[in-house]
């Protein structure tokens, strides 16, 4: 089963996220796309980043009582770019989705990215580094403003730099693995880093590739506002090097086809200086 060719991996980072994790599971239970002709389009691939409580416990009653593909990795904690590289590496689906460990998803999310991606030309999938949809939370509410243009394939950097003011929000996408398996590495200075934003992927990508995305105004993914141990609090100010990290990297590595876009440069300059000398301050 690990080396067949799948159409999508739906992957999840997790540590210490038991009593969440479930919203993935029952997601992917609920879909109203599983198989075609009798055969799972997906697997699921959990990397558990050292977690200290029932997470591997649950994931083996999952196993045992689900009769989807569950491929479960644990690692000593490393922090989640580590974990997403390991899923990223062993994944087998043309498309990939990242499903955090807090999130749930739509029940027509799969047959919605196999739709369009099926609807496509060979050229057309060659060209496309992803199907970008949107979020709503769990009242149902949606988190941000549409996609000013969708269904028209587009080129990704100049589409992202042009809609990143208009207040989309958080957004959700199926990426095409083999562009990941080639930005998501983590470079050897970064290597002891527990976070990396993940912008610094993402740049990679864009800046990187010649690749182009495809938009749905949809909402498929459910994210969860306000919850008392949301990853994200306090980022900025706990992971001072991380972000130094990024901001030096994306000066010395894109500025020239960053030139176009003079408010990024900038921004990345202003980081630049800001953590250095925050760094210098904490040595």
């Amino acid at each position: 089963m690990d080396d067949e060719k799948l159409f999508l991996t739906v992957f999840t980072p997790t540590y210490n996220r038991a009593h969440t994790l479930h919203r993935v599971y029952e997601s992917i239970r609920s879909q109203t796309l599983q198989k075609v002709d009798g055969k799972y389009i997906f697997e699921w691939i959990v990397v558990d980043d050292g977690s200290t409580d029932n997470t591997a416990e649950l994931i083996e009653r999952w196993r045992n009582e689900a009769d989807f593909p569950i491929r479960y990795f644990h690692q000593e904690n490393r922090g989640k770019p580590h974990a997403s590289r390991k899923g990223i590496e062993e994944a087998n689906g043309e498309l990939f989705l990242f499903a955090d460990s807090d999130d749930a998803f739509l029940p027509e999310t799969f047959e919605t990215f196999y739709n369009v991606w099926h609807d496509f030309s060979d050229e057309e999938r060659r060209l496309c580094g992803g199907i970008g949809v949107l979020c709503r939370d769990q009242d149902g509410k949606r988190v941000g403003c549409d996609y000013p243009i969708e269904k028209r394939l587009l080129p990704a950097l100049d589409t992202v730099m042009k809609w990143r003011h208009i207040g989309l929000g958080e957004t959700w996408a199926a990426l095409k693995t083999e562009n990941l398996k080639k930005a998501f590495t983590i470079p050897r200075e970064a290597a002891h880093l527990k976070f990396i934003p993940e912008t610094f992927f993402w740049d990679r990508i864009l800046f990187g590739m010649n690749t182009h995305s495809y938009f749905l105004n949809m909402p498929l993914r459910i994210y969860y506002r306000s919850e008392e141990d949301a990853i994200s609090r306090s980022v900025r100010e706990r992971h001072g090097e991380s972000f130094l990290f990024e901001s030096r990297w994306f000066l010395s590595h894109y500025y020239r086809s960053a030139w176009k876009y003079p408010g990024v440069l900038f921004r990345h300059l202003l980081k630049y200086l800001y953590y250095s000398l925050k760094a210098r301050e904490n040595a």
